[in-house]
């Protein structure tokens, strides 16, 4: 009986939009996962954010965004008293789950700052990551030059030890971008799950206010 496949998909999650989904899409069209877990963090490490929503208004927003009877949204580090960090999360997992193959999901914006993160060899050990590309020959180099530099894994193709690169389409803006737009009141539906777009409309999250 092969391992169970588990997707860990990590992030701050304010709000989580278009692109987000399509990364985690582009993981399952290569991936057969057996379960996966959405988690929201719960104080972003590597940003500075003011506009940070409520964590339950963040949890329902990952509620609505991603569905499916192997995804569980999941509070384990919203929950946590501490400082929530990754490898504290994966570290729950393995524990979890001994046998399992774990995955982590991540975007390339992520993925060229992953050697500054808390730990970050411990996580390269115990898990795959799935980093999301535009396949293009620049991007493509980049990622395998980094991964080369930084982490000592030589690509082929798109794929290395503890390491893939997924062919997903990047959304072409920034959540703080977003943020602003929706605060200015602009209709960012073509950038936001149906559902989410809805919830902060209702809410009146990140300052929205329908143009009248």
């Amino acid at each position: 009986m092969s391992a169970e496949k588990i997707a860990l998909y990590g992030g701050t999650f304010n709000p989580p939009h278009l692109g987000h989904v399509r990364l985690l899409q582009a993981a399952e069209s290569e991936i057969a996962f057996d379960r996966v877990f959405v988690v929201p963090d719960k104080r972003p490490v590597h940003k500075i954010c003011e506009d940070l929503a409520l964590d339950a208004e963040r949890l329902e927003m990952c509620r609505l965004a991603f569905s499916g009877p192997r995804c569980t949204v999941s509070d384990m580090e919203i929950a946590r008293p501490s400082d929530s960090y990754t490898v504290y999360t994966v570290r729950t997992l393995t524990e979890k789950y001994p046998q399992a193959e774990l995955y982590l999901l991540m975007g390339s914006d992520m993925f060229l700052c992953f050697h500054k993160w808390y730990r970050w060899r411990e996580i390269f050990e115990r898990c795959t990551l799935c980093v999301a590309s535009r396949q293009t020959a620049d991007d493509l180099k980049a990622l395998r030059g980094y991964a080369f530099s930084q982490l000592r894994v030589y690509v082929k193709d798109r794929a290395g030890e503890h390491l893939r690169f997924l062919a997903a389409e990047p959304l072409e803006i920034s959540s703080t971008a977003l943020r602003a737009a929706l605060a200015a009141g602009a209709d960012m539906s073509r950038y936001l799950p149906a559902g989410v777009e809805r919830y902060i409309r209702e809410k009146g999250l990140y300052g929205y206010k329908a143009q009248r």
